[in-house]
């Protein structure tokens, strides 16, 4: 459903730019223009505070609590690892607070200047996040080779599109936007896709940790406390 929801989305956002460089100078009603507005803007995806936006931080926000929720379970456990749970949590969280705040853009010309890079890391942001996404992974390394087959394939898939949108989507469009600048429908094709492609690793982060929690934990503890309210219930 979720991944639906993006391609609905991807969609609509394609197709608000396509009319708002072939179709800008068509004479139109006025309830057409404002409906072409809304199209254009409040679903292209590379725009801000907008409805992909919104959508895009609830899959954020959804992940860190799935993310959170299993970490509470693992410390009640004193399980090994239940830190890096907790740590995957807070790094989705502060995600989803960059991705309705748009903080990581604040780095792209300092960067810029300090580098002089430009092409595929025109939006220079790119250099500390790759960084910080090569120390994740080692860091944990053995986090996820503990992991059962499954839950590790699902989740490894899941981020490596996540951050194969975040990272390698950005470099694509830097490349383009550096080329040929970024008021055009290539570009604008370009950013819905890499958006797109974000939200999808999201959305299956969200079914791998659901279903984690369901074969580890079952049904019943879908509820943090549930099991002991029950045992309470029984005495």
């Amino acid at each position: 459903m979720l991944i639906g929801i993006v391609v609905l989305l991807v969609g609509l956002s394609i197709w608000g730019q396509y009319l708002r460089f072939f179709l800008g100078s068509v004479d139109m009603r006025a309830s057409m223009e404002i409906g072409l507005d809304l199209l254009t803007h409040k679903f292209y995806m590379d725009a801000e505070t907008n409805i992909p936006t919104w959508f895009n931080t609830v899959l954020l926000v959804w992940v860190a609590m799935l993310f959170w929720f299993i970490g509470a379970l693992k410390r009640r456990e004193k399980a090994p690892f239940r830190w890096h749970w907790m740590g995957l949590g807070a790094l989705f969280g502060v995600l989803s607070i960059d991705e309705l705040a748009v903080l990581h853009e604040m780095l792209i010309q300092p960067f810029r200047d300090l580098t002089g890079v430009g092409g595929w890391f025109y939006f220079a942001w790119l250099l500390p996040g790759i960084a910080f996404v090569a120390l994740l992974t080692l860091v944990y390394a053995a986090f996820f080779h503990r992991l059962e087959r499954k839950t590790r394939t699902l989740m490894l898939f899941s981020l490596a599109i996540y951050f194969a949108g975040v990272i390698g989507g950005e470099m694509v469009s830097g490349r383009v936007a550096s080329e040929i600048g970024q008021r055009n429908f290539t570009y604008a094709v370009i950013a819905s896709l890499e958006e797109s492609v974000e939200m999808t690793g999201a959305a299956l982060l969200i079914y791998t940790l659901l279903d984690y929690i369901e074969r580890a934990y079952g049904p019943v503890q879908l509820m943090i406390g549930h099991g002991s309210a029950s045992a309470d219930h029984r005495r």
